[in-house]
């Protein structure tokens, strides 16, 4: 049995804990460029909605990744409609209305199941079976045109990674942060989670670690993103490897199951939670309509939009298969809010 046999996923899952460690060791050695830092490799085990795998963690030069079994005979794509959907969540009126959703209203209907079906079968990528190879894929996405430099302890304050790419950013970052005046203005302060300045920086905060990771930003396009990962010895991902990543192939809508009641009930609780939790790779996928997700193609994954608070119209771009109607152009400049990537490297006999 060969390292792509071994990462097959149905033959991955019969695999000892002694085995599959000396496979990582065998990725770790030959796919990944001994010019990067590989750190804190961790057997883990993650499951979403009974679908389960255990696998490995790692850290390349700062950032998480995941090392995700291959498929052979992966089956992506969508054309089942609204297969599984109870009917309280697709026959209902939205809460408010946008000029979007009257859009949509206006060349689908929306009234009928069949209005619907169609619709969501629209809305995703075509039913096809592909071989996906196996592949180490960033746990999160990251804003397009960012590149790591490092981590900022924000008890400390103290810098550690590329000080030459942060001591340009340094006082910018800095400014975000304002004592405060008064005792009453302590008790309510906040750290910001997220910090940006186009063209310069992004700051995300890791509460766990008390940290930032620090990123530079430069505004860019397709083709210099893809320049830019060619340069990092990295890969992005295919449409067909997004979908598998984000999937496992399963044949739900949605990576969680098929219940998107979002509520204060215990159920509604629990369906948010699951949405908002790693899948079964361990890889985070957008939880809301904040950004699209690029691919190695002009298509786009996930969507950023503007709720109207109808349960299906909403979930629908956190599909697994979904496609967003935004076709990115070539020359399009992907601002530093609403367009994200993540770093891969796939794994397969060249």
């Amino acid at each position: 049995m060969n390292i792509f046999e071994a990462l097959e996923w149905a033959q991955w899952k019969t695999l000892s804990l002694e085995l599959k460690t000396q496979v990582m060791n065998q990725v770790l050695m030959y796919f990944v460029s001994p010019l990067k830092k590989v750190s804190d490799v961790t057997y883990q085990q993650f499951e979403l909605d009974g679908v389960k795998c255990d696998t490995f963690e790692c850290s390349i030069d700062g950032e998480r990744f995941v090392l995700v079994p291959g498929n052979k005979a992966a089956i992506l794509g969508w054309e089942s409609g609204i297969q599984g959907i109870a009917r309280n969540y697709w026959d209902q009126k939205p809460e408010q209305k946008t000029e979007a959703f009257d859009r949509i209203v206006k060349n689908y209907g929306l009234k009928t199941a069949e209005d619907w079906d169609i619709f969501v079968n629209e809305s995703a990528s075509p039913l096809r079976k592909r071989a996906i190879a196996p592949m180490l894929v960033q746990k999160r996405a990251q804003p397009v045109g960012t590149t790591y430099i490092g981590d900022l302890d924000i008890i400390t304050g103290e810098f550690e990674g590329r000080s030459e790419d942060f001591a340009p950013i340094k006082h910018s970052f800095f400014d975000h942060f304002k004592q405060p005046q008064t005792f009453e203005e302590s008790l309510y302060a906040e750290v910001p989670l997220e910090i940006s300045e186009e063209n310069q920086f992004y700051a995300f905060l890791s509460e766990k670690n008390e940290k930032y990771a620090i990123y530079t930003h430069e505004n860019c396009h397709f083709h210099r993103l893809k320049e830019k990962m060619d340069e990092q010895l990295f890969d992005l991902l295919t449409e067909d490897q997004w979908e598998y990543a984000v999937s496992g192939a399963t044949r739900k809508l949605f990576r969680w199951g098929n219940d998107i009641a979002e509520d204060d009930t215990y159920y509604g609780k629990q369906t948010a939670k699951k949405i908002r939790q790693a899948n079964m790779f361990g890889l985070h996928f957008a939880d809301d309509l904040s950004y699209w997700e690029v691919t190695n193609s002009m298509y786009l994954k996930s969507e950023k939009a503007e709720k109207v608070g109808h349960r299906l119209f909403d979930h629908l771009p956190l599909a697994s298969y979904y496609r967003s109607r935004k076709i990115l152009a070539e020359d399009e400049i992907m601002n530093l809010w609403d367009f994200r990537f993540r770093h891969a490297i796939i794994i397969q006999n060249n």
